[in-house]
């Protein structure tokens, strides 16, 4: 009987692919999305069995690697995963999903200060687009890039150009958060706070738990930019429903929030309660708008701007690090 021998082989490669796959691949998934920095210890606790992985669902798990490290900021984790996904163990199970990790690490050169990375990144991740919904996020993604630039009209018409119907949650929370910042920017406060309630209901539809709690803070802005301390006070409380999932960097913003919501029906503030809302050094570049926004009130930190990075500065994040998918690089 020939059967046999194949029948062992069968067996024998089942065997291998469960070997080679043995990753944590949904504990990941869970974690990226609501626990990054659990995600990026749940790597470094399996990293030998990673590093051995070959197999479609290490791709996969790498790929939410890549999110979880870029929301934590470890640009060095970024880079490693970047390039293990362009490796040869893996590189064909990327085949075909080349645009969610180029747009990935878009996001990450964008999020380090490095927007002529990003921007390049995305114009890359937009060749693979093939749908609707693939361009969408590519757009919203290069609109951000615009208007965290000042150039807000650019992103604007760029969001305005999106068509929402049929869009996913996933994609329409994304949406609606780029409008309600550059609304926001634009001092239109009613349609950001619209906006903002919005996303939070997309993301709660896909169960991404943690940015619904996250852009309960860009709400709190818009109620302190109105003067609305009853619906900041309201809204406060959903801030930090789940403490485990707030930033160290969102919880620092949320506490300056609450100083400048304690002084915020003063007509002058004295010396000390000045100090209080000009000690911001400790929060992250991605808030910075809003603090400068709520500070003309007081004709305080206008002259703090997003940390530019000088050219002849060591960059964070290498250029190129999609070099492998994107041609001319």
């Amino acid at each position: 009987m020939i059967v046999f021998p194949t029948m062992l082989l069968s067996w024998g490669m089942a065997l291998s692919t469960t070997a080679s796959c043995n990753v944590p691949i949904e504990l990941l998934k869970s974690q990226a999305f609501n626990q990054p920095q659990q995600a990026v210890q749940t790597y470094l606790s399996n990293q030998e069995r990673f590093q051995r992985a070959t197999c479609a669902e290490a791709a996969l798990a790498y790929r939410y690697l890549l999110m979880a490290a870029t929301r934590v900021q470890d640009w060095k984790l970024v880079e490693e995963v970047a390039q293990i996904l362009q490796s040869g163990r893996l590189s064909s199970h990327v085949t075909g999903k080349e645009l969610n990790v180029i747009n990935n690490i878009g996001v990450a050169y964008r999020k380090v200060g490095q927007p002529e990375d990003a921007l390049t990144h995305y114009r890359c991740a937009l060749t693979y687009a093939n749908s609707h919904d693939q361009r969408a996020l590519i757009k919203i993604n290069i609109a951000i890039v615009h208007r965290n630039a000042d150039q807000p009209a650019i992103g604007f018409r760029l969001l305005q150009g999106i068509e929402e119907k049929y869009l996913p949650s996933i994609i329409l929370a994304g949406l609606h958060v780029a409008k309600g910042n550059t609304a926001l920017q634009l001092k239109r406060y009613d349609e950001a706070q619209r906006a903002y309630q919005q996303a939070r209901e997309h993301y709660l539809a896909v169960g991404d738990k943690r940015n619904a709690q996250a852009v309960v803070a860009n709400m709190l802005v818009v109620a302190l930019a109105k003067n609305d301390t009853q619906a900041y006070d309201q809204l406060r409380a959903l801030s930090i429903l789940e403490v485990d999932m707030l930033t160290e960097q969102g919880g620092r913003f949320i506490q300056w929030l609450d100083t400048f919501r304690s002084y915020s029906s003063a007509n002058n503030l004295n010396q000390s309660q000045r100090q209080q809302l000009q000690d911001i050094e400790t929060i992250a570049a991605d808030y910075i708008e809003f603090v400068m926004l709520l500070s003309a009130r007081f004709s305080l930190n206008q002259a703090v701007a997003r940390p530019v990075r000088n050219s002849a500065e060591q960059p964070q994040l290498s250029s190129a690090l999609a070099k492998r998918w994107c041609k001319g690089m």
